[in-house]
């Protein structure tokens, strides 16, 4: 049975046992005599007595224990090292040693110590701004002036240098203690590393503790000096341009969310935020407000961080921050919530098919009509068009115009007819159907004319569901179909431009003239000739073309029978001189 003693490290108490407690004493004393003549001993002994109490809790919790024994100092002691490895060097020894830049150092004992990861932290000792470039140069085993220039380049190429270096300035913490310097570089908190960081800041790698007082020196702090102010003075430029985009950025979503939830502006919210048109009304409101916390709160925090450092302001209350904190997530929840809401809203599909006959003609016309507009002519003799409003609603955004058009062929003999799929989703496969049902789309034939409304309307109450319509024309083999350039966006496996510009005509085509073959329409580059006719001439045209073509079967019948007969002629006086 063992007796054990509390004692306190860096705040952390453990148990140790009394034997164990001696041999750390004796080491701590040791460091204390060696470290304590430097002039920052006391910064040296706190990172010390740090990592000691760090491997202190790491072997209590790996082994589950509660008393660090004999073996565990003595651990700790080969991790750390031994000062009778370097015992017979004094502070004077170091400074020359340093001055002298020696590589030829000999010790007679390196302790082993596992592999340190690096640790991403901003470099105060080398900085310009905030020691990001320097600090991520350690990281990555680069020099610090390279780090630079990738980010200057980022800054002058694309512009997004400047939000990289903020972002990274206030994620990665600066590297304050001499532990905290070691492991950016990812050296090992041994006293060897101790002694090495030492060396090096009394060698004067450390501006803040080089006593170096050499022309060199004085002429590069002054060039220091000199590039840390334009530095400085390009820092708060960029600084107070972030801050401008920031205040209007800040200003613009609050006039945009008060305006869109009380429609003062007269706009719909989806033109702003398009996903509140998938959500009802209160849903959208809610949603609306939480997706502009999300993007307005992150745009405040950079406000502030530019407010301090171009004015030196004070930061924001420790409880405002957290709150402001609070809010942000759960605005990112809520909109993560709405959006789930959103996408259940679109979980099944349903499409119903309607067939309309339509009269035979030997052409059909296909145009579209804009149902948002009333012409001029019937409202105004100063040829303007007047936009048409639905319950308050602009039809501008209230009407659908997911429609495509299509063209079959069917047998010469069969009725033409228009086929309409009526397309929507919804949360279930009955709320789908429903919504389909709900889609008014026919097009109108008025003689040999059939005109597709620009838009289909829904129900005023239902919300966007994708719905869609796609509207096929059967028409028989041989039909002459001319399309009109405003349906151009709604056609589907044809090309109106590729047709379009088969015409040998200066001026523009506002309609292309097509034919039905057995494999689907077949652009025929030349203007009808029944557009400049009235009826009776076309009807005339249409005889005429007849006649020539039964004068011309009957010339193949006639040639055909002529043929026959020699052939039969033949055949005879074949047979004849067989029989003699």
């Amino acid at each position: 049975m063992n007796k054990t003693i509390i004692i306190n490290i860096n705040s952390i108490v453990f148990h140790i046992e009394e034997e164990a407690y001696e041999t750390l004493r004796s080491y701590m004393i040791d460091i204390k005599r060696h470290f304590g003549k430097s002039s920052d001993s006391q910064e040296i002994l706190l990172d010390i007595e740090n990592r000691i109490a760090e491997m202190f809790s790491e072997k209590i919790h790996a082994g589950r224990k509660e008393v660090i024994s004999l073996d565990d100092v003595n651990h700790v002691i080969s991790q750390m090292g031994k000062v009778s490895d370097f015992e017979g060097e004094t502070e004077e020894d170091i400074y020359e040693q340093a001055n002298a830049n020696s590589e030829s150092e000999t010790h007679s004992h390196i302790p082993y110590s596992a592999p340190v990861d690096k640790k991403l932290m901003r470099n105060a000792d080398d900085k310009i701004f905030g020691g990001v470039c320097s600090g991520l140069g350690a990281y990555f085993n680069m020099e610090t002036k390279w780090m630079r220039l990738i980010f200057v380049c980022f800054f002058l190429f694309g512009g997004s240098g400047i939000m990289l270096y903020i972002i990274l300035w206030i994620v990665m913490p600066v590297a304050v203690s001499r532990a905290d310097k070691m492991a950016m570089k990812g050296e090992s908190p041994t006293l060897q590393n101790f002694k090495k960081s030492f060396e090096e800041e009394i060698q004067g790698l450390n501006p803040h503790f080089s006593k170096a007082k050499s022309e060199i020196a004085k002429g590069t702090a002054a060039v220091g000096s000199g590039v840390s102010k334009v530095g400085r003075f390009f820092l708060r430029l960029i600084a107070f341009f972030i801050l401008i985009v920031c205040a209007l950025t800040l200003f613009g979503l609050a006039i945009a969310c008060i305006g869109f939830i009380t429609g003062v502006l007269g706009y719909q919210r989806e033109m702003v935020f398009p996903g509140t048109e998938f959500l009802n009304t209160p849903q959208a409101i809610v949603a609306l407000i939480a997706g502009t916390l999300a993007i307005a709160i992150p745009f405040f925090a950079l406000f502030q961080l530019m407010l301090r450092i171009l004015f030196r302001t004070q930061p924001l209350n420790h409880y405002f921050s957290l709150g402001l904190w609070a809010t942000w997530i759960s605005s990112i929840i809520a909109v993560v919530f709405f959006s789930f809401i959103g996408a259940q809203e679109f979980k099944e599909s349903s499409t119903i098919k309607v067939e309309k006959p339509i009269n035979a003609q030997k052409v059909y016309y296909i145009s579209e009509k804009d149902v948002r507009l009333i012409e001029a002519s019937e409202v105004d003799k100063n040829g303007k068009k007047f936009k048409i409003e639905l319950n308050g609603e602009d039809l501008e955004y209230a009407l659908r115009r997911d429609i495509s058009i299509n063209f079959e062929s069917i047998d010469s003999l069969a009725k033409p007819y228009i086929q309409y799929n009526y397309f929507a989703r919804g949360r279930t496969y009955q709320a789908a159907t429903t919504n389909a049902a709900e889609i008014n789309y026919l097009a109108n034939q008025m003689d040999n004319k059939i005109i597709f409304n620009s838009h289909f309307g829904i129900n005023p109450d239902k919300k966007y569901r994708d719905q869609s319509v796609s509207a096929t024309l059967y028409l028989p083999v041989g039909s002459r179909v001319v399309i009109d350039k405003s349906i151009e966006y709604k056609l589907r496996d044809l090309s109106f431009w590729d047709c379009q510009r088969a015409y040998d005509s200066d001026e523009e085509v506002k309609s292309t003239e097509w034919i039905m073959g057995r494999t689907g329409l077949q652009c025929t580059p030349r203007f009808l000739p029944i557009e400049k006719k009235s009826d009776t001439e076309q009807t005339e045209a249409a005889v005429e073309d007849l006649v020539k073509q039964a004068e011309k079967h009957a010339k193949e019948a006639e040639e055909h029978a002529r043929k026959v007969e020699e052939e039969a002629n033949k055949l005879s006086e074949h047979v004849a001189v067989t029989v003699q």
